[in-house]
This record gives structure tokens, C-alpha cells and sequence, in this order.
């Protein structure tokens, strides 16, 4: 596990050095916190030019926005956010463990199981391709975790719960839904435990959380003529494919089996101890979170989801697992089985093990990863040439180390795109941020826009027709089908560039016929 900690410093450490799109999405996240440090409007309507919006609620991009007021525009901010937001969830999965031990309990074991339960989230193939990525989804975990920690804290006493931690957690979870709209499974659990542990104390919440999200959403769908509720949520509803679903639960299963079994465990003896009491106030908001978090996994089959989605699920299964093991050991202790410590102790180990075991992801070269790559016996099997990188997850465009003919190509396109008169239409932001114009189109919201027949795609097509854009860059070609043919109607392939793993090639205008 702590190889794998390091695996994810070096992977960090890589990502803060590498100035463009590694993830597509990266660069709007930051043009989105640039234009709130303006004090500029993120949430647009996408059939005016610049042909841009927002399609994520505000609180990463706003913490995001402070920083770069601070530090200035660069990828590298977001993305030490994220990092930052990674180690805070590690801190809260220590802490939840640590709760979940007796104070009786040794403190080397306890400290043990609560770290062990940290390094697999930070170990899990999941969580380390997004762990430093300038995206919202860790950030979102962050706040989830503290909410759930908070509202954990809220009925440790069972006879005395304390509304101050219960306000704090519903705050944090809150906090987690405007960060991105897959917290719901956070919420969920959260609103449930109070309503089967303090119906009354559920009332005042629910009702004070539905007034203020109405009133937000109002309020934000007054300041952008609607654009809002268009892009943060009518656009996410997307096409679904339940045979993406079950192969990615599939995977989940493959490389998460020991913290899966450790959350399934925990929740059925939650429920036992409910039966048993004839009650609800046994019940864990970390068995609830489990149950939760895990159905998120349902949503993988929307179109632009991902494994993402059960990152939560990973870092509540750890804390679960560690805490089934809590609990024998009380058991045990409370029979005075003299050997408990010894026991427990190496009934950790060796899940853990089996977990890291299936976690292996590694680069394959150099002096030490590469001696390491060849002892696992993966040293030669990459699963994204050219990049010498394995990743037991299978075929993965994340987690591998960029290279420096990446970085070279990188500049290459910018000053070519510094060269062009006008705006330039890109599938990635960087590129655009860093040629020092500004971004236009946000493509995957075009997409799902127009998948659901709310695009009007006629004053871009104009301006495409008109070449009013100095240059176009392709990478997936994420667009419209009609917005994509009269791109190629009236813009010619000049030139490909290598970079990360893709193909972007860059369109000029077709030469007016003299």
C-alpha cells in the first residue's frame, strides 16, 4: 500500500508539471473558475456565441476561482486542489477507522487498520487515474466523506445525539451536491439516517435544504435567463446503456473484492443489530453510505459517466472492512481470547494484501519501477502503448506518465494557434488558454444538448460557414453531426499532433476561391 502511495505522489507530481488537457475536461473546469475570478457569467446559452456553459454546479469551480486569483490561470492550481481534496479524504477514512475501534483497543492496531483503510483508497485504480486531475468528482467525495464523518460523530452517543455535528454533516453533504450531482448517494444516506434516528431532526433538515435549493436554483436560473437549470441538469440527462453498466460493476467487483465484502459485511451486521435491538438506532450511516454509493454504480451506463462513479463506494468499503474487523476484535476481547491483537492483526494483513493485489498499477521503467514492473511480471505489458504503464483495470487513457515529445507537441499546436487571427474552435481548452484566447464551445455539452434536441446550432453553423474561426482542433470530435459537417465543409486537415495518447489535428479555413 505504500508503494502504491507512492505510485500516486509520482503520478501528482507528473500531472502539475504537464500544462494541457490530460483528462478532456481539465481546461474548462479552469475556464470556469477564470471566468468567475472576472466576475463573469459560467452558466450560458450554448446557441450564442461563444457556444459555451458550465454543466456542473458551483463550489469546486468558485474554491477553484479564489486560487487562481491567488496563483494565476493554471491547470496546475485545479489540479493541486483536487490532490489536496484526495489527501483530506484519506485523513477522513483515518479518522472514521479510528472511531470505529474501541478505545480499549491497541493503539498500533487501530492506527494500522486506519491507515491500511486510507492506502487502498489511494490505491484503488479508480481513485489514483483521478486523484490529481483538475476535475470535481474527488472534491465531491471530500465533502461527502466529511458529511457522513460529521453526522457519525452527530449519534455516537446513542442516548445524546448532538444536532451542532447532525447540522454540520447535512451542510457538508449539501456543500457535496453543489460540487457535482452524483453526491446524491451522500445525501441519500445522510436525510436517511436521520429519519430512521431523529424523524423530527430530518424535518427541520429536509425542509431547510429544499428552501434553500430551491431558492439557489431560482436565483441562479434569474441571473442566467435559465441556462442553469438547462445545462446543470436537463442536459445531463444523457442515453443509457445497461450493458456498459454491468460490465463496469463487473470490473468493480474484480479489483475491489476484499473492501466489497468488508462493505457487504459491515451492513449485514448493521442490520443484525437492528433485528436484534428491534430498533434503528444500532444503524450506521456508513452501512447506509455503502448501500448508496455502491447502487451509484447504475448511473455508469449514462453516456459521459464513468468508474468514477463508485469512487465513494471504494472509500466507504474501506472504512467498513476496517470496521467489521473492529468489531471481532470486541468480540474476541470481550471473551478474553488472549491472542485477539495477534488475530485481528493478520486477518488485516492479509486483505489488505489480497486488495493490493488487485490493485497493481505501475509505470514499467526506470531504475526502480522498472525493477518492480519486472518482478510483478508486467513489465511488458502496457495497456496504452506508447507509454510504459500497466494498469490491472485493463485499457486505460489514465494513469500513465506523460512524455516530453507530449509537452513538445503541446507548444507545437499553441504557437500555431497563436499564429491565427480570430477565436479558435477547440475540442480542448488548454490549447486555447495557453495561445491567450479565449475558449469557445464546450463540446461535450453541445453533444448532449443536441442529443436531446435542445441545441439550436444555426449562428454557429453561420460562423463556421462565414470561417469565422482563425482555426479548429479536433481530438474525439465530440460535436453535433451537423455542426461537424460544416466544419469539414468549409475548414481543410492541415496538420496532426501527437500528444498524450491522441491524435489532435488542427483545421484551417478553407482559402476563399479568388
Amino acid at each position: 500500500m505504500a508503494l502504491y502511495f507512492l505510485v500516486f505522489l509520482v503520478y501528482a507530481r507528473a500531472l502539475f508539471n504537464f500544462p494541457f488537457d490530460y483528462d478532456q475536461g481539465e481546461g474548462f473546469e479552469l475556464y470556469d473558475a477564470i471566468r468567475l475570478a472576472r466576475g463573469e457569467n459560467i452558466y450560458l446559452d450554448n446557441a450564442q456565441f461563444p457556444f459555451y456553459s458550465s454543466n456542473y454546479p458551483p463550489v469546486y469551480r468558485t474554491i477553484l476561482a479564489l486560487l487562481v486569483l491567488v496563483f494565476g490561470p493554471h491547470i496546475a492550481v485545479g489540479r493541486a486542489l483536487t490532490f489536496a481534496a484526495s489527501l483530506i479524504a484519506g485523513a477522513l477514512i483515518v479518522l472514521a477507522v479510528w472511531r470505529l475501534w474501541a478505545p480499549s483497543a491497541p493503539r498500533a492496531l487501530r492506527w494500522g487498520a486506519a491507515l491500511l483503510a486510507a492506502l487502498s483508497f489511494f490505491a484503488a485504480n479508480y481513485v489514483y487515474h483521478i486523484s490529481a486531475l483538475a476535475r470535481a468528482h474527488i472534491p465531491m467525495v471530500m465533502f461527502s466523506l466529511a458529511g457522513a464523518y460529521a453526522l457519525d460523530r452527530a449519534f455516537a452517543t446513542l442516548h445524546a445525539p448532538s444536532a451542532r455535528w447532525a447540522a454540520l454533516g447535512v451542510a457538508l453533504l449539501m456543500t457535496a451536491g453543489f460540487t457535482k450531482l452524483q453526491a446524491v448517494d451522500a445525501l441519500v444516506a445522510g436525510f436517511g439516517l436521520l429519519l430512521l434516528r431523529r424523524p423530527r431532526w430530518f424535518a427541520w433538515a429536509f425542509g431547510a435544504c429544499l428552501v434553500f435549493t430551491l431558492g439557489f436554483v431560482l436565483a441562479m436560473n434569474a441571473i442566467t435567463a435559465g441556462q442553469f437549470w438547462v445545462n446543470v441538469v436537463a442536459a445531463n440527462v444523457n442515453e443509457y446503456d445497461l450493458a456498459l453498466t454491468w460490465q463496469t460493476y463487473a470490473q468493480w467487483l474484480r479489483l475491489q473484492a476484499p473492501l466489497i465484502l468488508g462493505g457487504v459485511a459491515y451492513t449485514l451486521w448493521d442490520g443484525w443489530r437492528v433485528w436484534r435491538a428491534r430498533s434503528t438506532q444500532p444503524l450506521s450511516v456508513w452501512s447506509l453510505y455503502f448501500i448508496t454509493s455502491s447502487a451509484m454504480g447504475m448511473l455508469t451506463g449514462k453516456w459521459g459517466a464513468g468508474p468514477a462513479y463508485l469512487v465513494s463506494s471504494i472509500a466507504v468499503g474501506a472504512v467498513c472492512t476496517a470496521g467489521v474487523f473492529a468489531r471481532l476484535f470486541a468480540l474476541l476481547q470481550r471473551r478474553h481470547e488472549a491472542r485477539a491483537h495477534a488475530l485481528i492483526a493478520a486477518m488485516l494483513g492479509v486483505v489488505f494484501l489480497v486488495q493490493a493485489a488487485l490493485n497493481v498499477h505501475l509505470p514499467t521503467t526506470g531504475r526502480f519501477f522498472g525493477t518492480l514492473a519486472r518482478w510483478l511480471g508486467v513489465a511488458e505489458q502496457h495497456v496504452y502503448p506508447p507509454y510504459a504503464y500497466y494498469d490491472s483495470a485493463g485499457y486505460t487513457q489514465l494513469g500513465h506518465l506523460p512524455l516530453p515529445a507530449d509537452v513538445n507537441n503541446g507548444w507545437a499546436l499553441v504557437q500555431r494557434l497563436r499564429e491565427v487571427e480570430g477565436p479558435v474552435w477547440s475540442e480542448e481548452a488548454m490549447f486555447t488558454l495557453l495561445a491567450g484566447k479565449d475558449v469557445v464551445t464546450n463540446p461535450t455539452q453541445l453533444l448532449n444538448l443536441s442529443k436531446n434536441g435542445m441545441l439550436d446550432t444555426r449562428q454557429m453553423i453561420a460562423m463556421i460557414e462565414q470561417r469565422a474561426f482563425g482555426a479548429v482542433v479536433f481530438r474525439a470530435l465530440f460535436y453535433p453531426d451537423d455542426v461537424k459537417a460544416a466544419i469539414l465543409r468549409n475548414y481543410y486537415w492541415a496538420q496532426k499532433f501527437d500528444i498524450n495518447g491522441f491524435e489532435y489535428w488542427l483545421l484551417l479555413p478553407i482559402p476563399s476561391e479568388s
